[in-house]
């Protein structure tokens, strides 16, 4: 049986709120210690936080930056507190071809290309604003896949990326197409935190939002043109996510060392192409074309030959070069 994780879908990850001022001059009791001091706005926890969280609280926004003041909150107006609508619906078999995000994740490398949203918001993150199709089969490949058009400082040394990531089972594999018809095609076995004494964790399960728990119904100016909508408010740790009363759809999504999420209304659809995961098998023993060696991209880093992560003590494997070398070769491209 799959299993499942409480992180958010890739990612991993707004505005300003009206509630009482003391509320906000608190930042609270999280259990990482809230490094970067995020205030109830940026940050607020369904748990260790006292008063505990309202309306209008937790809410985040576009950003780049951890520095705390360096994010745009969006207006948000408190409307009730009790008899939420319908309950948050995410599904087993579904497309989601629009999906404007910011990705939030720590900071391993210069360029940010194995940025992983983690557990805790400690160290330095890195901000990846992307543009993304979210493609979900849980019914027979058990897999999920996003195709992504990534930019932003993340990506200062070679431009936009366009990328592909596959996730199934403890596998993932991250195909980032650069300049010049470079490919570099990441194979890991992703871990709570970058624990690499933890086993690789499995993708987000349909049924995550069953632990979500209900916040506030509000009227939030939401981003990237989606304007002001009157959403519901739920929250589990310190994700949250807002949907729409009537359908239970999500439009908005953030957690604050994870990322932001926006899902433009209309765009969900359920089923998939099953094109989409042509390269992947029900019994996960295939990898990707461009994760394997005979097949595979100018630089493969942490693959086996036949596609698969190496275990964590293993060496980056890259054609002839190490990898260091092939960062620096980008920096120069």
């Amino acid at each position: 049986a799959a299993k499942s994780n409480s992180y958010f879908p890739v990612m991993w990850m707004v505005r300003s709120a009206v509630v009482v001022a003391a509320l906000w001059l608190q930042t609270a009791a999280q259990d990482d210690g809230n490094p970067h001091a995020w205030d109830r706005k940026r940050r607020c926890d369904h748990a260790g936080y006292s008063p505990k969280c309202g309306p209008c609280e937790g809410i985040g926004g576009i950003t780049l930056s951890d520095i705390a003041d360096q994010i745009s909150i969006p207006n948000c107006e408190p409307i009730k507190t009790d008899k939420p609508g319908k309950r948050p619906v995410w599904g087993a078999d579904f497309t989601e071809t629009m999906s404007h995000e910011i990705l939030i994740g720590k900071k391993t490398d210069p360029a940010c290309f194995q940025a992983f949203p983690g557990n805790v918001s400690t160290g330095d993150n890195c901000y990846k604003p992307q543009d993304c199709v979210l493609t979900v089969d849980f019914k027979v490949k058990n897999a999920m896949k996003i195709e992504a058009n990534q930019a932003g400082n993340a990506w200062g040394i070679v431009g936009n990326v366009s990328s592909i990531i596959y996730h199934q089972g403890q596998n993932m594999w991250i195909t980032n197409h650069l300049p010049l018809g470079i490919t570099q095609t990441i194979c890991t076995g992703p871990r709570e935190g970058g624990d690499k004494a933890k086993p690789p964790i499995y993708p987000v399960q349909y049924n995550w939002v069953d632990n979500l728990f209900f916040v506030a119904t509000e009227k939030l100016d939401v981003e990237y043109g989606v304007g002001s909508k009157v959403l519901d408010h739920w929250a589990f740790g310190p994700h949250h996510a807002w949907t729409d009363p009537t359908t239970g759809l999500i439009v908005r999504m953030w957690q604050p060392f994870n990322g932001l999420q926006i899902f433009e209304p209309g765009t969900f659809h359920e089923g998939h192409d099953p094109a989409a995961f042509a390269e992947l098998s029900g019994d996960g023993k295939s990898a990707p074309k461009l994760a394997q060696k005979a097949t595979g991209s100018t630089f493969r880093i942490k693959c086996t030959d036949d596609g698969f992560p190496q275990p964590p003590k293993q060496e980056v494997e890259t054609p002839g070069a190490p990898h260091r070398a092939a960062v620096a070769d980008l920096q120069r491209a």
